[in-house]
């Protein structure tokens, strides 16, 4: 799903599992056991099938309803596999996942390196940074947490903050959150998404 994942069964031992063949996938799909997985990513395809150890990626499909249309002519997709030892919580996963689908844009020059927004904790996404829906000039960040821990963390930026808030998804309805020296202290819950409005 966008913000987080969803765990299931490799086996049918439902009855709705023995009746469905595939499912959402959006970005990677892993098969995961204590201390070591592996993922098939993808930048296009939302059809997925596991059945025991294997990922069966849907790439194409040829329905007769409702379009029986889909999918013709010349396709172009990518997908990749990631392997890891070690418990999900560490891994990069969710990192590969949007490596390989948010390509990124080569502009010429010598400017250097510098990052507008960072997060200290890995399981943390900075999803959006956009400016704000009411035309203020506010700056606007979206985080979730991916990977189904609570977790505390620091968001820092470079802008010039004067003041922060966290509000709703609708940027509206904001409370307080202190910043100290571009740097914020937020707390997640399991999956949670967060909107921070950022005045500068």
């Amino acid at each position: 799903i966008q913000f987080g994942h969803l765990r299931r069964p490799n086996h049918s031992s439902r009855p709705f599992d023995a009746d469905r063949f595939e499912v959402a996938n959006q970005k990677w799909t892993a098969v995961t056991e204590s201390n070591r997985g592996f993922a098939v990513l993808n930048d296009c395809k939302y059809g997925v099938d596991v059945e025991g150890g294997s990922i069966n990626l849907t790439l194409l499909r040829a329905p007769h309803a409702p379009d029986m249309h889909a999918d013709r002519g010349e396709q172009i997709f990518s997908y990749a596999l990631h392997f890891w030892n070690g418990p999900f919580m560490d891994c990069d996963v969710v990192r590969e996942g949007y490596e390989l689908n948010v390509q990124p844009t080569l502009l010429p020059g010598a400017a250097g390196t510098a990052s507008l927004m960072s997060v200290n904790a890995p399981n943390i996404v900075i999803e959006t940074v956009k400016p704000a829906a009411d035309g203020s000039g506010d700056v606007v960040v979206r985080l979730y947490e991916s990977k189904r821990a609570a977790t505390t963390c620091e968001l820092k930026t470079s802008l010039p903050v004067k003041k922060a808030y966290v509000t709703d998804m609708l940027e509206e309805h904001p409370a307080n959150l202190p910043v100290r020296r571009g740097t914020l202290r937020l707390s997640f819950r399991p999956f949670e998404i967060k909107t921070v409005r950022l005045s500068c």
